[in-house]
């Protein structure tokens, strides 16, 4: 195996296990909990992975880690966070890579629009569309400090996403 393979399948196993490791981080019961909402630390992890790599290995990662939050939940469709978050991660390889830079800011603000979309989305198909009384709270008291906690986080996560990337990339160059 040459070198320069062995770099790449060690970054794309280092990617999974740190989506796997936020995954088990973020599933601990009452780790990072506040007032019954908590952040997903998998999508900023995702969508840092789409703004370093871009759209394809965005994308690939982006379901993986719309899939681990969507075993996380369990109320809707399984498979329906995998879909959004794969597409919101192709649209910020996409724009990193024709149109925008790849800094912490531009990732807050591709995780606050895939997270308002597809929190609005889980809402609207999991309680809104019911017409139960009161559901409006839901919404307000869980699913906004959800998205607003998942955004506070996004320049760690980013931060640590683009470290790994750029340590391969000087290996890579090197070899």
């Amino acid at each position: 195996m040459s070198k320069t393979r062995l770099i790449l399948t060690a970054k794309y196993t280092i990617y999974a296990l740190v989506l796997l490791m936020l995954y088990v981080l973020q599933t601990t019961p009452g780790l990072f909990v506040n007032f019954n909402a908590g952040p997903i630390l998998v999508i900023p992890a995702a969508i840092a992975i789409a703004m370093c790599e871009g759209e394809l290995t965005g994308g690939f990662y982006g379901a993986f880690a719309g899939l681990l939050w969507d075993d996380m939940t369990g109320r809707l469709l399984f498979g329906f966070h995998g879909l959004f978050t794969a597409f919101f991660c192709i649209v910020a390889g996409l724009l990193v890579i024709h149109l925008m830079h790849c800094n912490f800011r531009n990732a807050m603000l591709f995780v606050a629009v895939a997270m308002l979309a597809t929190g609005s989305l889980e809402f609207f198909f999991g309680y809104g569309m019911w017409g139960h009384e009161n559901v409006w709270m839901v919404y307000v008291f869980h699913t906004l400090p959800t998205i607003a906690y998942t955004i506070i986080v996004t320049p760690l996560l980013f931060w640590m996403m683009r470290k790994i990337y750029r340590k391969c990339q000087k290996s890579l160059e090197r070899d």
